[in-house]
């Protein structure tokens, strides 16, 4: 049985203590540097891949000048034909769902470039359908702010820098090109319905009420037919690390070895106390 009431050790006796754990101390250093040693052989290297995103540019895409002074009945659709905001809000929401994977695994090489993410040298995934990748791109995609600003930071790592390069590229586009064809769906929608009622209403406010949003809607048509992102704007392309990130040597090293040698003292202390009691 091990005493805890003892007196506290003094520093000679510390040193004294340390120096009879000489060679536990050695063997454990010896013994934690070869576990870290073989960790760094079996893991796979790991790049950081980056890409910068923030709000879709307003500026002379705004259609305000063309949805002021409306009746208060005709708000909600003036509010759907002047913001881009919450395209913005969907694409975060999105960018690692279902909808976007089930896309994203029908592209060449994505299932397997996403199962070859492992952490062990020779291992694979077995990731197929949507909802097993969404599961898996919400667990390994980072979605960091920047600062105050609305911009985010898209923070993926994988073995293979060219194939995370191209990952973040493909979520966004494709994330931005289903965001693209539901708004078409909704524009198309209610130019019809702004078509039926200028028909349809005789009076004269009303038909300019009317013809003013139905401009907006037709120039907002325009715009979702230029072939540039429509609900992101994209920053800074994807980006990867030079070298791997992890795992790092400088760190595995020291804190296997001060490990090893920790756990050596101890046993080396326990043990000592144990022959004491005999």
């Amino acid at each position: 049985m091990i005493r805890t009431d003892d007196p506290p050790l003094s520093l000679s006796e510390v040193l004294n203590l340390f120096y009879q754990a000489r060679f536990y101390v050695l063997g454990g250093l010896v013994l934690g540097c070869a576990v870290a040693l073989l960790f760094l052989v079996l893991l796979k290297p790991q790049y950081e891949i980056w890409m910068i995103v923030a709000p879709p540019r307003q500026g002379a895409e705004s259609v305000n000048f063309l949805v002021e002074d409306l009746p208060q009945v005709l708000a909600p659709m003036a509010g759907q034909a002047t913001s881009r905001d919450g395209e913005y809000i969907r694409f975060k929401q999105s960018l690692r769902g279902p909808a976007v994977a089930s896309v994203l695994i029908k592209l060449d090489g994505m299932v397997k470039g996403i199962n070859d993410k492992s952490l062990m040298r020779g291992g694979s995934g077995s990731l197929s359908d949507a909802r097993e990748v969404a599961h898996h791109l919400a667990w390994s995609i980072d979605l960091d702010p920047l600062a105050d600003t609305e911009s985010l930071r898209l923070v993926y790592h994988h073995p293979d820098p060219e194939f995370g390069l191209k990952l973040l590229r493909n979520l966004v586009k494709i994330d931005d090109q289903l965001i693209r064809l539901d708004v078409r769906k909704d524009v198309e929608a209610r130019i019809d319905w702004l078509k039926r009622e200028l028909k349809a209403t005789l009076n004269p406010e009303h038909r300019q009420a009317l013809t003013r949003l139905l401009m907006a809607e037709e120039r907002r048509r325009m715009l979702l037919s230029i072939e540039t992102p429509y609900a992101v704007s994209v920053i800074e392309d994807a980006t990867a690390s030079p070298v791997p990130v992890s795992p790092k040597s400088t760190l595995f090293l020291p804190f296997f070895g001060l490990f090893g040698m920790v756990v050596a003292f101890l046993v080396f202390y326990v043990r000592r106390q144990f022959e004491r009691e005999l």
